[in-house]
């Protein structure tokens, strides 16, 4: 690989950091607005009812894109949201593949978000049940709500921006963030740079068992990007829609990498449940055709 390869592979992935951790940043600030704007209420309501939740994390997990997953992970590490909500919304989330998905086949799109949204809220209320232990907060600022909130709006949004963006958001998540994403990415894209996909798909598709393994293994990568073949091959008939599926509950895109950054923990029960529910229904399907 020459220096100019390298190069490309590491603004790339300051980019994609610097994309990830503004965005996180921007949902974080959001969400303590939100709870300051509802004096908690708004949280309260979903935060002992494991079915608000799983709902609230599936419908999150259904947004294109990352940023309604970035929401469900701030949630999640301020204990809002328990681990069975962070895995409904693990499930549904497609990254920005579920972009390509609605562009390239609308029908298709919304026949693996309606199966998808099914799987996310039955696994979530099962995941609240056998697990009813109360999430840790992963963050010990939380999203809290201080008496200067209450004063006269100008005064409150000036405590607004340096207590609760500067001295909680910024101060306690953005550079951990940041790194980790970096870092990540880094890593994402050198191993990509020596994986062609397609090429091994196209050497096993008498195989399909080890496509659906090989799709959620693949799913592991957090990452936008190398599950978009999976897409396109399905999309234009080549592969069957149950490879899809296994690739789709597997991979969150850039989702899981803001949890990366919190707890490794989290981030490896939470990949590892996703990969293994892909390979299952995947492998369901196949028994089925």
């Amino acid at each position: 690989m020459d220096f100019s390869r390298i190069l490309s592979i590491l603004l790339q992935a300051l980019e994609g950091a610097a994309v990830i951790t503004a965005l996180v940043i921007l949902m974080m600030a959001l969400i303590e607005y939100l709870n300051i704007e509802n004096r908690g209420r708004w949280f309260s309501s979903i935060k002992h009812s494991p079915i608000r939740q799983s709902i609230a994390g599936t419908l999150l997990g259904a947004i294109p894109g990352c940023v309604g997953g970035f929401a469900s992970v701030s949630l999640y590490t301020h204990s809002i949201i328990g681990a069975g909500a962070l895995i409904s919304t693990m499930i549904v989330s497609t990254g920005d593949e579920a972009f390509v998905l609605l562009a390239t086949s609308p029908k298709l799109f919304f026949k693996l978000l309606a199966i998808l949204c099914v799987i996310a809220f039955c696994a979530g209320i099962a995941i609240s049940l056998f697990n009813n232990k109360r999430q840790k907060c992963l963050c010990p600022e939380s999203f809290q709500i201080h008496q200067e909130d209450k004063a006269h709006k100008d005064r409150n949004f000036r405590h607004f921006l340096k207590d609760h963006v500067w001295g909680h958001i910024v101060k306690k998540h953005l550079l951990s963030v940041f790194l980790w994403s970096f870092g990540a990415l880094i890593l994402c894209g050198f191993l990509t740079e020596y994986i062609n996909v397609e090429d091994w798909i196209s050497g096993h598709e008498g195989y399909m068992p080890l496509v659906v393994l090989a799709a959620a293994a693949i799913g592991l990568i957090p990452q936008s990007g190398p599950h978009m073949v999976f897409i396109l091959l399905v999309a234009q008939g080549t592969l069957p829609f149950y490879v899809l599926l296994a690739s789709a509950i597997s991979q969150q895109g850039h989702v899981s990498l803001p949890l990366l950054a919190q707890s490794k923990k989290s981030w490896l029960v939470s990949k590892a449940f996703c990969a293994a529910l892909g390979i299952a229904a995947g492998m369901a399907g196949f028994l089925l055709s």
